[in-house]
């Protein structure tokens, strides 16, 4: 079973708006999934060519070099880059932070 589907229900539950992971050797953002964004970049050291598979979920995806990310945060943005070893922007992007439908509960 996929990994996302068994911890994409806390992640809703606890309001993660972006999650980053690392393991795989090559850098994908996948199209926001019940309002949770999700990055793997793990293309700076160990490169797989050809390993990515790209699908319907596949927003970005870079494998064919090394890469790393810049992510800068502000109070409501996300701004992100990835940059490849050779300094070329693969993927840039900025998420807004979601209304808070619960300011009481709020715990960011």
């Amino acid at each position: 079973m996929d990994l996302r589907l068994l911890v994409e229900p806390l992640f809703i539950k606890y309001g993660v708006d972006v999650v980053f992971s690392g393991h795989e050797h090559f850098y994908e953002r996948v199209h926001p999934q019940n309002g949770v964004h999700y990055f793997t970049s793990g293309a700076a050291a160990k490169l797989r060519r050809g390993n990515i598979r790209k699908g319907p979920l596949t927003a970005a995806g870079f494998d064919a070099d090394r890469s790393f990310m810049i992510v800068e945060l502000t109070d409501d943005e996300l701004h992100f880059q990835a940059i490849s070893r050779t300094g070329r922007t693969v993927d840039s992007g900025m998420i807004e932070r979601p209304a808070d439908p619960s300011p009481s509960t709020n715990s960011r």
